[in-house]
């Protein structure tokens, strides 16, 4: 059955695919959106919305290293910087990074594809996004999707799907709030998820006084819907609210302490999500990891709180696979890369192993993305707070080692790495240093490292 309804859902995509990118596009209200504690902030933005022409361009550099690395720089003729958040098992990037428009550049969604005719050929979403944001937010999917962020006209971001050459599609956020975003996007296509904001324009009303997050972000999965009009088939994008049952509640987990700030970074082929549920009170955070399940016998999703770690306050959901296979981080001063798989003896239940860390002293180590096949990325600092994209796998809990990227920092991408055994991020290297000895880095530069 399982098989039946993974197939119908395949067909939709790449039989109706078309007619989404031909809809309509509704006018939309816009939100802001939230990262990790490390970079996440609920901000407003004021930048007004910006346009120019999509294009495609060749990498300036590609498939080094006997095709091992692709060393992969930035968008061409004016970019500055760039990263990769995502890959499909088609070799299709997709990431974040600044594109020549006239009198200047611009953030926005780009891509890269590593293969085939097109192999070295950038693209980009020509929509503005919010300058110098990008981060964990976006995806691409086997089925060519690609999901992330935009900035809408009333100068709030707003969640937006497209596929190069065919234009995209704003997903709305709740009916009465300001905006949405979209983190994340499975590999068929299907779901994708993210979050729904809501601002709070009275401070007495806000959840955990001043000093804390102005508003609510509340979870949320979008699935497509066909709808036939005078015969023909398009696809409706609907959004879900993910339930969060009583665990944001003030007092439940931490004492006078309200958990308003939730969303979706992860999604498998079966709908499961990976995500969490946070707050901050000026410099203190406050975060639990979550699961959302689908319901049996019913629609809808069952949330269910992930276990923590002794010596770590805190916890985070960044990333599933389809064997349910999630990973994140547990932290509190410090932080640890984790894995969270079902307990065999009850499948009711978590078990979690915290990763070991690439260097002698732990730091900040975080694991941002997985595949089926159980490899694992993200990154390990070490005692000078310098990052290193960083490889686990799950069948073997002690192994450690460099993804290899070039540079002197380096990072693997929130979801960047698939089937094929290849991750994707971003580097930067040491440019110059200042009158304390600290090093100055360069802009970020796109890479891909393959090392099956």
């Amino acid at each position: 059955m399982k098989t039946l309804i993974r197939c119908f859902w395949l067909l939709l995509c790449f039989g109706f695919i078309s007619s989404v990118w031909a809809q309509n596009q509704d006018a939309m209200m816009r939100p802001g959106r939230l990262l990790s504690p490390r970079h996440r902030m609920t901000t407003l933005l004021s930048k007004s919305k910006m346009t120019a022409q999509s294009g495609t361009y060749l990498a300036f550099t590609i498939a080094c290293d006997k095709s091992k690395t692709w060393d992969l720089g930035v968008y061409p003729k004016g970019g500055t910087w760039a990263q990769l958040n995502g890959i499909n098992d088609f070799g299709v990037a997709m990431g974040w990074g600044d594109v020549p428009i006239e009198g200047g550049t611009e953030t926005r969604m780009i891509g890269i594809c590593l293969f085939g005719l097109k192999a070295g050929q950038w693209f980009d979403s020509g929509v503005s996004s919010e300058e110098g944001w990008a981060g964990e937010a976006g995806g691409i999917s086997n089925t060519g999707i690609i999901v992330g962020n935009i900035l809408g006209s009333n100068g709030n971001p707003e969640a937006y799907a497209w596929m190069p050459n065919y234009g995209g599609f704003q997903l709305s956020p709740l009916p009465g709030d300001d905006a949405s975003g979209a983190w994340a996007i499975n590999r068929m296509g299907t779901f994708v998820v993210g979050a729904s904001r809501r601002m709070i324009p009275n401070p007495a009303d806000y959840p955990n006084g001043p000093n804390g997050p102005h508003g609510w972000l509340t979870p949320v999965v979008w699935t497509p819907k066909v709808i036939w009009n005078n015969g023909r088939p398009t696809v409706k994008w609907e959004i879900h609210a993910l339930p969060i049952d009583d665990l944001g509640t003030k007092g439940k987990l931490f004492t006078d302490i309200t958990l308003n700030l939730w969303g979706g970074y992860g999604v498998n082929d079966f709908g499961q999500i990976a995500g969490d549920g946070y707050t901050y009170i000026g410099d203190n955070w406050y975060e639990i990891a979550v699961v959302w399940n689908p319901a049996n016998h019913s629609r809808g999703w069952e949330v269910q709180q992930l276990p923590m770690a002794d010596g770590f306050a805190y916890n985070e959901a960044l990333a599933i696979n389809n064997r349910g296979e999630i990973v994140g981080d547990v932290w509190e001063s410090l932080a640890a890369p984790a894995l969270w798989k079902k307990d065999s003896e009850d499948g009711n239940t978590w078990k979690l192993t915290v990763l070991p860390d690439l260097n002698q002293t732990p730091m900040w180590d975080v694991a941002t993305g997985i595949n089926e096949l159980g490899d694992i990325v993200g990154y390990c600092q070490d005692a000078d707070w310098v990052q290193q994209a960083t490889r686990w796998n799950t069948h073997d809990l002690s192994f450690v080692t460099s993804l290899g990227f070039p540079g002197d920092t380096s990072w693997a991408g929130f979801g960047g790495v698939n089937n094929l055994g290849i991750a994707v991020g971003v580097y930067q290297k040491i440019v110059s240093y200042d009158d304390d000895g600290n090093p100055i880095y360069s802009d970020p530069q796109a890479v891909a490292v393959r090392f099956r």
